[in-house]
């Protein structure tokens, strides 16, 4: 994934899951390479195992084409000397010997202190407190972090599934919250246009869909409520709730999304936009 990817599931995974934090993680001693770089010592290591970079010359120079790295250097040997130093060989040989993320120490710390923020953010806290769940088989509210769900669709031949990062269930209440952390180079000023650029509405209509799926039918009544928890590139937090209006309006976009996927599902045509299949398009 790019850099700032993992840097996002770096957040979510300390928010949300810090305990499985040595399950899915490793940290380099050194800093690490770019994400082209990366891409490209992953194909080596594909390719040739664990080693020294040193004696795969031809696969790296090989790597890098596929990537496209370096590609203006036109000595050979100037692009084997970005790749093959002390701090790619340290990466290089944690992913040979194993299957997790590797960061270095400052992308840590720049999740921890946004964690940090989130968890000092009061409206945040109020989320996260407002519902407290017990081990007692008939409590009232049920929590869910990182949660995988799937479900079915009646009208069509391929189903949804999602990670949702938060749900909690509160039965007594009769009421159902989503959240959805995000973290994002932009400033909150302009989220609103990244919920558009990045399809996030969409994300949104599909994660309500999926709760509501694993619903029992007495529950499927409940409120519902969506909240984005964003931090933005100035480390700012705030909480954005979705209203009804504007969830029906991705909702119903979302259906014409999927008609449009079971369009190309069903004809198998995949070579052309839906529109550009479907009528004449001029200028």
């Amino acid at each position: 994934m790019e850099k700032h990817l993992i840097e996002g599931s770096l957040t979510h995974l300390l928010l949300l899951e810090p305990q499985k934090f040595d399950d899915v993680y490793i940290i380099s001693p050194s800093k690490t390479p770019s994400a082209a770089l990366q891409t490209a010592l992953k194909i080596v290591m594909n390719t040739k195992g664990a080693g020294k970079l040193a004696d795969y010359d031809d696969d790296i120079l090989s790597a890098l084409a596929t990537v496209n790295l370096y590609q203006s250097v036109k000595d050979d040997g100037k692009k084997l000397a970005k790749v093959i130093t002390v701090e790619n060989q340290t990466f290089y040989d944690f992913i040979s010997t194993s299957d997790r993320t590797v960061i270095d120490q400052e992308a840590y710390d720049r999740c921890e202190v946004r964690v940090q923020l989130i968890k000092d953010n009061e409206d945040v806290m109020a989320l996260f407190n407002d519902a407290v769940s017990t081990d007692f088989e008939l409590d009232d509210v049920e929590i869910y972090n990182e949660q995988f769900l799937s479900c079915k669709t009646k009208n069509y031949k391929f189903g949804l599934k999602g990670y949702i990062d938060r749900y909690t269930v509160d039965h007594k209440k009769e009421e159902i919250n989503i959240i959805d952390l995000k973290t994002t180079g932009k400033s909150i000023a302009d989220f609103e246009d990244t919920v558009e650029f990045y399809n996030y509405w969409m994300q949104a209509a599909i994660y309500k869909r999926l709760v509501l799926n694993e619903m029992s039918s007495t529950a499927k009544h409940y409120e519902l409520t969506y909240r984005f928890v964003v931090i933005d590139k100035y480390n700012q937090v705030y909480v954005f709730r979705v209203t009804d209006k504007t969830m029906t309006k991705w909702e119903n976009g979302l259906n014409v999304i999927l008609d449009v996927a079971d369009y190309h599902c069903i004809n198998n045509r995949y070579d052309l936009p839906y529109k550009f299949l479907t009528q004449t398009v001029t200028i």
